[in-house]
């Protein structure tokens, strides 16, 4: 027989979910995959079906012809006991009514949920969100009463029986019953500041990935890039998190930060909606691509007449080191960057349409120094962080989930090779750029679990290699070199600055 207990300050909390587990998960698998800090068994089920009213991320998964009091909120810190179903409310749940306004309220509920068994509850207090799971056996009215004399303001039932587990910050009651539903609460302190193994969680909960409620069984890692020049992780994470967004990863790298965005366990939507069945097998995440990537031209769009911004400047530098005045280095693509577009395409012997388009830009970026081409010096300071981060995650994804780094680790492209991904070139036509390709980036993850450290002079190596100052990096990671060699690469750094 067990008893366990806890009120938590609204002001700590981050986040309150109900997970949707529909009976197939551990409480212990939920709270790992989740990362959640306090786990109770949630609303009344049958089987895998909910009953009475519960909504879970926007979406309902049972409902009432009648209306109950209940727990509603959007995300956490704004919990209220109200009339469920609350309209507006992105959550709400509701069982039995025990308190409310810190009194006893009129018991109503069903012959199956009477006599005495093990009991639920969730409830406030002072500010407090309260949790309580017990194995003791109690009637509804003697729980009511119980909370009562513990001066809880308001409390509603949860499931009982076989169904009351929970892990409440360390005070863990099992069983054996897999549930239907189930409520996970994140808090802010300390996870927020020092992310648990470098990552912090930013939950889209309005995604389609999210709100579904769909859930894989993790067979490996898919690495993606965005393809969206110089939208960082947070950026992207916000426009995600959209009930009609059509795309959602379980995680988006950039060079400062890791921000975990659905539930491992979700299924996610980032290999293609068609052919795309890595979705249901893979935890993907987004490594963000810098602004220079613009000139990648796998990534480029075309330029013309009325179109601004940084890639335009890069366009006019272009053309003024070519000696055609665009009149003026300002970013907007005016009639006198149209016309020293135009006379350069001329001269270059090119299809004179105005336009930048992948023809202009293959020619413009072929000379020497061009601002038009992606150079890997400007930003690997960048892809350096990014690289390591996403090193970092997927070594702890392989930790985590028990996956083999160099068997289960692949990106969208390989993926697409293998037929379980649609047909996009990330991460292969930027890593390559810096001197990387998926291999070396398994063997990363296979070192970071391995607890090997990199060398400073590895370090060196790769940014050099990714500066296109040296090659065959492995060989000067040996540290036996020849003079010549060295010659070789002090004439090559001189000649770079």
């Amino acid at each position: 027989m067990a008893t366990a207990i806890c009120g938590i300050p609204l002001s700590r909390i981050r986040r309150v979910e109900i997970y949707i587990n529909k009976s197939e998960k551990t409480l212990a698998e939920i709270k790992a995959a989740t990362g959640a800090d306090y786990v109770l068994n949630g609303g009344l089920f049958e089987g895998t079906k909910a009953v009475c009213h519960l909504k879970a991320g926007g979406r309902v998964w049972a409902s009432d012809p009648y209306t109950y009091w209940g727990y509603a909120w959007d995300t956490g810190p704004d919990i209220a006991l109200e009339g469920v179903p609350t309209p507006g409310k992105l959550n709400y749940i509701c069982c039995v009514c025990l308190l409310r306004g810190g009194k006893a309220e009129r018991l109503i509920y069903g012959r199956d949920l009477g006599g005495r068994r093990p009991r639920s509850a969730m409830g406030l207090k002072d500010g407090d969100l309260c949790f309580y799971c017990s194995t003791d056996g109690a009637t509804p009215e003697e729980l009511q009463a119980e909370l009562l004399d513990k001066g809880w303001d308001s409390a509603v039932m949860l499931d009982g029986g076989s169904s009351s587990q929970c892990d409440l910050g360390g005070q863990i009651i099992t069983a054996s019953r897999k549930v239907h539903n189930l409520i996970c609460v994140y808090l802010t302190d300390k996870r927020e500041e020092t992310p648990m193994d470098g990552i912090t969680q930013r939950m889209m909960t309005k995604n389609p990935c999210y709100t579904s409620g769909r859930t894989i069984a993790p067979k490996g890692v898919m690495v993606h890039s965005t393809a969206a020049p110089g939208v960082m992780a947070q950026a992207l994470a916000k426009s995600w998190d959209t009930p009609t967004a059509q795309a959602a990863a379980h995680a988006i790298v950039d060079d400062t930060v890791t921000l975990q965005t659905l539930p491992w366990t979700a299924r996610g939507g980032h290999a293609g909606s068609q052919v795309g069945t890595a979705n249901g097998t893979h935890i993907a995440f987004e490594i963000c691509e810098p602004e220079e990537c613009r000139l990648l031209p796998e990534e480029w769009e075309p330029l013309q007449r009325g179109d601004t911004g940084w890639a335009v400047e890069r366009l006019q530098r272009e053309l003024t080191a070519r000696g055609y005045d665009p009149k003026g280095i300002d970013g907007s693509f005016g009639p006198g960057c149209d016309a020293a577009l135009r006379a350069c395409q001329k001269d270059l012997g090119l299809e004179v349409d105005g336009s930048c388009g992948p023809a202009t830009l293959s020619a413009l970026a072929d000379r020497e120094g061009s601002f038009l081409a992606y150079d890997p010096a400007e930003t690997q300071d960048y892809f350096a962080a990014a690289w390591s981060h996403a090193v970092a995650l997927t070594a702890h994804l392989c930790e985590t989930y028990g996956l083999d780094p160099m068997t289960d680790v692949l990106d969208h492209s390989e993926g697409h090779a293998m037929g379980i991904a649609s047909n996009h070139a990330d991460v292969g036509h930027w890593f390559p750029l810096h001197g990387k390709s998926m291999d070396d980036f398994r063997a990363a993850v296979r070192a970071a679990l391995a607890g090997e450290d990199v060398s400073e002079l590895d370090t060196a190596v790769d940014k050099l290699a990714g500066a296109g100052l040296i090659d065959s990096p492995d060989y000067w990671k040996g540290g036996e070199y020849s003079a010549d060699n060295v010659k070789a690469l002090l004439i090559k750094w001189a000649a770079s600055i």
